[in-house]
């Protein structure tokens, strides 16, 4: 939805909220000229009703439940405004600048419950280079051997330009080639 859309839509909801005060007061203003207990019944209300400070009163706490009624409606409509900022102050020496935070709006995994080979992947991704060294220097040669991971390198070696490390790396990852 667009900028102007949501404007319009804003305006519409106002227009009618102003709107149905507005024919409130209408309706009680033609009650009071109704015959009998009905017409002094609305009388003796629109008389209340606008009396001065009750007026006002009565108007303020209107707006304030109008105001209410539309966040309490617009949050349940787009949901929760609140996101999770992750930032990394430990150790942020060398690291980018578009690695230091992330926002995300559902709560983040623990670190805990990344495995190795995701955090070199991620570290390749944003060119933490450093980073991705370390990652597989702490890596079993078990784990080094895999051929996802053996990608990974071959893409970390191209990327430092270590040409003929790479070159070693894709006859591992395919020997018949």
């Amino acid at each position: 939805m667009s900028a102007h859309d949501e404007r319009r839509r804003q305006v519409i909801t106002a227009v009618a909220i102003l709107g149905g005060v507005a024919g409130l007061y209408c309706a009680f203003a033609f009650g009071a000229h109704l015959p009998g207990v009905a017409g002094e019944f609305f009388a003796r209300v629109l008389g209340f009703a606008t009396t001065p400070f009750i007026l006002e009163g009565s108007l303020f706490i209107l707006g304030f439940v109008i105001v209410l009624t539309l966040n309490q409606w617009q949050q349940i409509r787009e949901g929760d405004e609140l996101v999770y900022l992750e930032q990394v102050t430990e150790g942020a020496t060398g690291l980018p600048d578009q690695a230091r935070w992330a926002v995300y709006p559902e709560k983040p995994l623990d670190p805990a419950q990344v495995s190795r080979t995701d955090l070199l992947e991620g570290a390749l991704a944003i060119g933490d280079h450093p980073q991705a060294l370390t990652l597989l220097e702490n890596m079993s040669d078990a784990e080094r051997g895999e051929p996802a991971v053996l990608r990974m390198r071959i893409s970390l070696a191209e990327a430092t330009g270590k040409t003929e490390l790479a070159r070693e790396l894709r006859a591992k990852l395919d020997p018949a080639g």
